[in-house]
Order: structure tokens, then C-alpha cells, then sequence
């Protein structure tokens, strides 16, 4: 990998939490975190990700809750010998139940970082680095990210936040250090692990209604050269697209919306929850700027639940490898080889409202 220079277009105000900006009687939802997947020196594939977030509304709203910190950490190591195919490797991550406490928590600022404390882990936010240090769950982690490219304000600009009650981003990062389990350290080869901060501040919808009888996908693709990171929500009518080659943006978007396809092609049954998920995928994206084509296979997974008013939702992190080409509209072709991918798909699992009086 070459000398990495590092890139960021957020401020360090951006860092932030922001609830109380929004109108006082809004049900909110406010995350500070980070997804990484990548390769340590040995070869094993890691996937990481550390959460705090912020919630708040009432116990009428979708989280049940004044104002209370929340958070998920997931963490799998895969070894470099994997069998090909879908494998039920074990994994460490947690439910994020919206009346569990989770306190202490608090948010600093001082003229040189912004600091996230929940619990025993700190998100350490000095763009254009990151660090994530601590311990939860027994997962020791001392982590420095670095911006590798501009964020995506795919939910709008923080200087907007006031007149249209969202904003928010997903900034690509690189990833170094370590990470501790059951007494072996894990060191992160830094140009073979990529990863973004997800940073935003939201209405709070009620999860378990939007995605009844409905799913979404939400997945990056990162390499040294290309970036892609998508979302399509079909029960919303919202899809999005940022697109990133050798450090140029490509848009492949019209009229707010990104032309997607995930046709699902093979499915796994999950032997720890039973349930049946997708593990093979045609992805396919069109624009007049481009075409994108990649075939999809996940080899191992994770997965996480939410609790709100109207029930629980499953959200699998499927952990996976990608082939295929961008094929652009000035006559570029860009092979995507052995692309290291991330594909998170959920759905409502328990569609029953809270009724106690």
C-alpha cells in the first residue's frame, strides 16, 4: 500500500452529539460509530465494530427512554484457512435492548478531541484520526483509524441539523493496532483494513414497524483503490450510493436515489438461530456514469438485535468476498478481485408491540 495521506473533510465540532438540537418533543437516534474488516499479520480476517449511541423520547416513544447511552461491539475472527463456504464461526456481540442501563457514560470536548466514554471504551475523535480504546465483553482493543477519503453526508450537513432534523455522514478509514481475546492479540495489518465512522443525529423511527415483513441492506466494499457504500431501504423508497476510484468520487446517483439490485441467490439456515439468511448475491448498480457487476459469497457471520416499542429486529453482518468490474463511462474498466465486503441485512424478528401499563 502506498504512503497514506491523511484525508478528511468533517470538523472536529462534527464529533459531537447534537440531541439537542432537535426539537424537544422528537424521538431521536444518535450514533458515534465504527465498522472495520480486515486482515491481521497471520492472515486472519477480523471484523469489528464498536457503537455508542444516544437515544432518548419518552416512554412513548420508539426506545422507551428519556435520554440514555447505548451500545453494540461485535467482534469475529475468522482464520486465513476457512473452509469455502458459509461457516458457523463463532463470534462475541450483544443485543442493544432499549431499557438496559449502560450508564456511565459521557461526551468531552477539549481544543484538540472530542471524547465518547460508555462504560469502559472511549471513541477518541481528533479528524483526521480516530481512536478506539478500551475493553467490553473481554474484547481489549486499542485501535487508531485514519481518514483515507471525504465523508459521505449522505443524511445531510450538520450545519443543516436545525432546519431539517437529520444530518450525518459514513467517512472511509483505514485501520491499525490491536485487538485482545481470550489471551491472543490480533495486530491489524493497516493496508488490509478498512472501515468508516458512522456518525449521525436522527428522528428516531420505530425499527420493528419500518422493517415488518420488509428487510433492507446496507453494505461497503473497500480496497486500496475502490470504495463503494450503498443502502437500500425498498419499504422507504430510499437507496443510496458513494462511489470512490483512486480518490475521485463517481456519482451513481439521480434524483436523490441509486439504481440497485441484490438479487439473492443462495440461502443458509442458521444452525444458532434458525432462521434463514441470504449468503450469495448478484449486485448490480447503473448509472450513466457507470455500470457496476459483482457476485457476492459470505463466509462467515454476526448479528445483532435491537428492542423498540413495536418489537425486535435481527441485523446479520454478513462477512464476505466480492468479484466483479466497474465499467465506467469514459472507458475505464476496474477489475473488483477478492473485494473484502461487508453486507448487513435485517428485518423485524418479533413483530409485537410493548403493552405494559
Amino acid at each position: 500500500m502506498s504512503e497514506i495521506t491523511p484525508i478528511t473533510n468533517v470538523t472536529l465540532d462534527e464529533q459531537l452529539s447534537f440531541s439537542e438540537k432537535l426539537p424537544k418533543d422528537m424521538a431521536y437516534l444518535e450514533n458515534n460509530g465504527f465498522m472495520i474488516m480486515g486482515e491481521t499479520e497471520e492472515g486472519d480476517e477480523v471484523s469489528f465494530v464498536s457503537c455508542i449511541m444516544r437515544v432518548g423520547g419518552g416512554k412513548d416513544g420508539p426506545w422507551q427512554v428519556d435520554d440514555a447511552f447505548k451500545g453494540q461491539t461485535t467482534l469475529l475472527i475468522a482464520p486465513h484457512d476457512l473452509p469455502k463456504g458459509m461457516n458457523d464461526t463463532p463470534f462475541v456481540g450483544n443485543r442493544t435492548w432499549a431499557t438496559d442501563d449502560w450508564t456511565p457514560a459521557k461526551i468531552e470536548k477539549t481544543d484538540e478531541a472530542v471524547t465518547w466514554t460508555l462504560g469502559n471504551r472511549q471513541h477518541i475523535c481528533r479528524p483526521p484520526y480516530w481512536q478506539i480504546k478500551g475493553e467490553h465483553m473481554g474484547i481489549e482493543f486499542d485501535l487508531l483509524l485514519t481518514g483515507i477519503g471525504e465523508a459521505a453526508y449522505h443524511k445531510g450537513p450538520y450545519d443543516k441539523l436545525e432546519a431539517n432534523n437529520i444530518a450525518g455522514f459514513e467517512h472511509p478509514l483505514c485501520a491499525e493496532g490491536t485487538i485482545k481475546y481470550e489471551g491472543k492479540t490480533y495486530t491489524l495489518r493497516k493496508d488490509k483494513s478498512f472501515g468508516c465512522q458512522e456518525k449521525f443525529t436522527q428522528p428516531a423511527f420505530d425499527l420493528a414497524g419500518v422493517l415488518r415483513g420488509e428487510t433492507y441492506y446496507w453494505v461497503w466494499w473497500a480496497s486500496e483503490r475502490v470504495r463503494i457504500f450503498i443502502y437500500s431501504y425498498p419499504q422507504m423508497n430510499k437507496s443510496y450510493a458513494h462511489v470512490t476510484v483512486d480518490g475521485e468520487d463517481v456519482s451513481f446517483m439521480d434524483n436523490g436515489q441509486a439504481d440497485i439490485k441484490m438479487d439473492e441467490l443462495e440461502y443458509w439456515v442458521d444452525p444458532q438461530t434458525r432462521l434463514r439468511v441470504p449468503i450469495k448475491w448478484h449486485f448490480s448498480m447503473k448509472h450513466a456514469n457507470g455500470d457496476i457487476d459483482m457476485d457476492i459469497e459470505a463466509a462467515s457471520r454476526t448479528y445483532y438485535s435491537y428492542l423498540t416499542k413495536s418489537g425486535a429486529t435481527m441485523h446479520y453482518g454478513l462477512h464476505s468476498h466480492s468479484e466483479g468490474s466497474m465499467k465506467l463511462a469514459d472507458g475505464r474498466i476496474i477489475p473488483l478481485q477478492d473485494m473484502r465486503s461487508y453486507v448487513e441485512h435485517g428485518w423485524t424478528a418479533i413483530p409485537l408491540t410493548a403493552a405494559a401499563e
